[in-house]
């Protein structure tokens, strides 16, 4: 597992976004899906990550490569509700971050302790979901 720590605002999604493509390079047969799930993990932990400490904060991107998957894992401090994908309106502009992350990933789901939760999406290595 190779980890990186990002601060929790929303310019910093970009950056797990490239820490992540330096990890699996374009050429992965899954880059594009794997970089996708990246965004919306690290988008939702700055969102709804936050313990309400503010400065200092930050989300931790973790890329996990066996044999035949790839798993991205983001951890934040966030201690309450439950990561789900919700029904959203074709005309919502937010709200479908998990339903992509499903879409794409082979199985995903969440862990959570005293320091925060962990929001997890597995992919095959080869082609589609």
């Amino acid at each position: 597992m190779i980890s990186q720590g990002f601060a929790a605002v929303p310019e910093q999604v970009r950056a797990a976004r490239e820490f992540v493509r330096g990890l699996v390079g374009d050429g992965h047969p899954r880059a594009d899906d794997i970089l996708l799930v990246t965004s919306e993990l690290s988008g939702n932990a700055v969102q709804h990550g936050s313990r309400g400490a503010g400065a200092g904060e930050e989300f931790v991107v973790s890329v996990t490569f066996t044999a035949t998957a790839v798993v991205v894992a983001v951890r934040d401090g966030g201690l309450t509700g439950v990561p789900h994908v919700k029904a959203y309106d074709e005309d919502a502009i937010g709200g479908r971050g998990l339903a992509l992350v499903e879409s794409v990933s082979r199985r995903w789901g969440f862990q959570r302790d005293s320091a925060g939760t962990v929001v997890w999406a597995e992919l095959d290595q080869g082609e589609g979901p």
